[in-house]
């Protein structure tokens, strides 16, 4: 299969990962200036670094853990060598320090609850890189050069500025920066940062500052949907409002605390804007509100003000607690209900605290544009407890005869309130999906993915697109995806961590078959009408161990919802599905509707194949352990024997020695002997007789030498043969047991199963039979008759009689036709029209009404027919 998707980064400077003995300041892990070091935080302790600076330099220090899909909220505390405290940030933002003195800096790294473990880990990055804390403007015209304002820290070239941030001076650079044309190609492409289920209808482009010491951190630049018009620094009161012409995209800050920016624009009744603030959506931690007032003069030419309208935030969360796209950005349609002048306030909820420049924000004031956008959701299998509220991260993964779902989004824009038609592009051969929408009015559906029995493997790309019909045209977006981050067991007691992804992945196994399969008996669009009943012959197949008893549930449209579940028994693989649209309230028109499985069984993780080569590997790799095992003792004894020659060996070598020496000592003995006296032939004998000894013992001692040196090459060739064998065997025992794991693995385990049923289509229609005209017009003149034929399909077995009337409009006097009823089983009948001699002579518009009974319930077909009356002279 695929895994679920992780954040991965990519720099331009050198990379270390943390020792594990950081974890006091004596024992500081050396981290050089403008490197990165990866590392992760353990549970109530702190890691330690200790950097080298010079004088005037201005250290900046991050450390990056959210944006990498960590669950670590990390703290920084800056020390000196001794050990005090010189600056701290804590969850997020970065340490900014500029260096007094030559010498060595001690940065400790937490987590801000001292929490800890694998899923804690962090990139520190420590150094005098640029850093931008944001861009003015946030926003730009697509295709187009435009020169913006980076404020932050180390730029290259760059002044200092008006703004202060924590009370750390600010740089500006001033940039020209070509922003993309083809937002086709940037719509389904993530940032190169987190961005929130609330940001997937934000558009822009990741920028960032070269320069020699490397490259800055990304801000994001969004794109713009009117002319850009800056703020002015005397907007802070309704009498200096910024006089600004519509439609327009204003943009500024919150900026200082408790700031209120006004606006003034002229606007004449009947024109529709819709205003829209982004800055929530931006990753600015801000809570927009806006006041919009009419501004006019009494007839003593006093100014007089009236509220007109007050917008806050967009709470509306369309993708659930898993999925939680609520902002604190707002929108909101303003029409104008009178020319005149109008004013607009705008100001943060949260900004009462603290001056921050960085809280930016783009005011929208635009013609309406009504557009959408999409995110795809994959969703886990139903759970089989549904009161359960975890939320799981998943990706597209299908067995053969496997159905699986992806829960669409619909971000709807400036009211746009159609159909949008979904669809899957780049599926592989033998995969398909169902037909669906997102019903006008609503913001979400599902589309159903099956693999059939023959599907090949793969793995790669797939897109959701959306197409609906805004005015004349034809819109097409494609989905991004969203994804969740971290497994939430109750999300009524923990926020779900979940972001937009950079694309959709899905994975088909082509050697694993779904443990069950559940389908209609035909591939077919099934149909019927209103209080109709439609019955669906059903297949559950089973594989494998999967052999009890099924419960299966209707879903997919909420009408289904509330019926009950079918209880499939164990010794049967058919069922009946009964839609009663006498209890159902399935509306008219093409529904997609699908069964969710629940069972339980014993499930295999390997496939057959598998299982029988895991045996085989079992089975090699026992032999093989034996095998070594007998060698290895084997080798044990033959090399606990060349010891014992050895040991004999270097014993006999050292005696040999030893009577070298003693003979050598005799001979020194003789010699001297003979030597005093030269006429002693007893001492010349014995001289003799040592000098014999000697040589006699010198050749033993070589022979013994030798065998020793033999013994020692003999030993050592054993020795390494026995390590070998020892190394060997050790081998085959690991090796088996990761064969007994694997076949461990293919041991059935108990499971209890959800799964989906491939989709099935029904068609609802307003009848059981439809109806036919020879014309869709009569013409008589008053006083005279017409015949009207009429003819009837009779559709799903329906027989029972049919009420032919005609329904004329009010207005119209002197026109009248007796219902005629179309008998049991017939189809045809005439319906007879009659005018008065002063019926009103004219085009008129008239409905054909069939009346029938069907399971105790009235429907009615309408037609509409046009009857035309001459004009009598008279009349003319």
């Amino acid at each position: 299969g695929i895994s679920n998707p992780r954040l991965f980064a990519v720099s331009d400077r050198p990379e270390s990962n943390e020792p594990s003995n950081n974890q006091a300041s004596a024992s500081a892990a050396e981290l050089v200036l403008d490197t990165i070091g990866n590392g992760h935080a353990d549970a109530n302790a702190v890691d330690y670094f200790k950097f080298q600076v010079k004088k005037g330099q201005r250290i900046v220090a991050e450390c990056v853990a959210k944006a990498i899909d960590s669950r670590m909220d990390p703290v920084l505390i800056l020390q000196d060598a001794t050990g005090r405290e010189m600056d701290r940030i804590r969850r997020g933002g970065v340490l900014d320090y500029t260096a007094s003195a030559d010498g060595q800096l001690v940065l400790k790294v937490h987590d801000f609850l001292y929490r800890g473990g694998a899923d804690y880990f962090y990139r520190l990055s420590i150094g005098t890189r640029p850093h931008i804390d944001f861009v003015s403007p946030p926003s730009g015209k697509p295709g187009t050069k435009s020169q913006f304002t980076l404020y932050g820290r180390n730029f290259p070239g760059g002044t200092p500025s008006e703004f202060k941030l924590h009370g750390k001076a600010l740089d500006k650079l001033a940039v020209e920066i070509e922003l993309p044309a083809n937002l086709a190609m940037e719509e389904a492409a993530s940032f190169d940062f987190v961005a929130k289920p609330s940001d997937a209808p934000v558009e822009g482009f990741a920028y960032r500052l070269r320069a020699p010491e490397g490259v800055s951190n990304p801000v994001l630049i969004s794109y713009a949907t009117a002319p850009i018009i800056l703020e002015q620094p005397s907007n802070d009161t309704p009498g200096t409002a910024q006089r600004v012409s519509l439609p327009c995209e204003y943009v500024g800050q919150f900026y200082p605390r408790n700031d209120r920016d006004w606006i003034t624009f002229e606007a004449k009744k009947g024109e529709v804007y819709w205003v829209e603030v982004l800055s929530h959506r931006l990753g600015i931690a801000t809570d927009p509100f806006v006041v919009i007032q009419r501004v006019s003069k009494n007839a003593k030419g006093e100014e007089q003000v009236s509220d007109v309208q007050e917008l806050s935030d967009l709470a509306t969360n369309i993708g659930g607690p898993e999925f939680n796209t609520a902002t604190r950005d707002l929108e909101g349609r303003l029409e104008i209900k009178e020319d005149g002048t109008y004013r607009l306030q705008l100001r943060d909820l949260f900004n009462y605290a603290e001056s921050d420049p960085r809280l930016v924000y783009r005011l929208a004031l635009r013609k309406e544009a009504p557009d959408f956008r999409l995110v795809a959701l994959p969703q886990p299998p139903p759970p089989i407890n549904r009161d359960k509220k975890e939320a799981l991260p998943w990706t597209p993964f299908l067995r053969k005869g496997e159905t699986i779902a992806i829960k669409v989004l619909a971000y709807r824009r400036d009211n746009f309130n159609g159909d949008i038609q979904l669809s899957l592009e780049g599926l592989p051969p033998g995969v398909h999906f169902s037909a669906a929408k997102i019903e006008a009015g609503k913001s979400s559906a599902t589309i159903l993915v099956t693999a059939d029995e023959k599907a090949a493997r793969w793995v790669g790309a797939i897109q959701v697109l959306g197409k609906a019909r805004i005015g004349s045209s034809e819109i097409v977006r494609q989905a991004r995806e969203g994804s969740i981050v971290w497994t939430i067991p109750d999300y009524n007691n923990e926020p779900v961590p979940s972001r937009i992804e950079g694309g959709l992945m899905l994975a088909v196994s082509d050697k694993e078959a779904a443990p069950i399969s559940i389908s209609a008996v035909e591939n077919k669009l099934w149909e019927t009408s209103l209080a109709g009943k439609l019955q669906i012959p059903i297949k559950v197949l089973r594989r494998g161990d999967f052999s009890d008893a099924v419960k299966l549930k209707p879903a997919g449209i909420p009408p289904v919802d509330p019926m009950k579940e079918i209880d499939v028994n164990s010794k049967t693989n058919e069922t009946m599905l009964t839609l009663d649209l006498t209890q159902l309230k399935i509306p008219v028109g093409t529904h997609t509707i699908h069964l969710q499985a629940q069972t339980k069984g014993k499930y295999r993780k390997l496939a057959p194949d598998e299982i029988k080569a895991a045996d085989a590997a079992l089975k090699a790799a026992d032999d093989a352990a034996k095998q070594a095992d007998k060698e290895t003792a084997d080798l044990a004894a033959a090399a606990k024997k060349s010891a014992e020659a050895l040991a004999a060996a270097k014993k006999a070598a050292e005696e040999a020695e030893a009577q070298v020496r003693t003979a050598n000592e005799k001979l020194a003995s003789a010699k001297t002997a003979a030597e005093k006296t030269s006429s002693n032939d007893d001492l010349a004998s014995a001289k003799s007789a040592a000098e014999k000894e000697a040589s006699d013992a010198a050749v033993r001692a070589k022979s013994m030498t030798e065998a020793k040196a033999a013994a020692e090459k003999a030993f050592q060739e054993a020795s390494a043969k026995a390590k070998e064998a020892e190394a060997k065997k050790d081998l085959a025992v690991k090796r088996a047991k990761e064969a007994k794991q694997m076949v461990d693995r293919g041991q059935p385990k108990d499971l209890n199963l959800t799964a989906l049923s491939v989709p099935i289509q029904i068609k609802v229609t307003a009848a059981p039979i439809t109806l036919s005209l020879e014309s869709d017009a009569a013409s008589l003149t008053p006083g005279a008759k017409a015949e009207i034929p009429v003819k009837i399909t009779r559709l799903y077995g329906f027989s029972d009689p049919v009420n032919l009337s005609l329904v004329v409009p009010k207005e119209l006097a002197g026109v009248k036709a007796a219902t005629v009823t179309i008998e049991k089983d017939k189809t045809e009948a005439k319906l007879v029209l009659e005018t008065t001699i002063d019926a009103k002579p004219g085009q008129h518009r008239c409905t054909l009404q069939a009346s029938l009974k069907l399971n105790q319930q009235d429907l009615k077909v309408e037609q509409p027919i046009s009857v035309k009356i001459a004009a009598t002279s008279t009349q003319k």
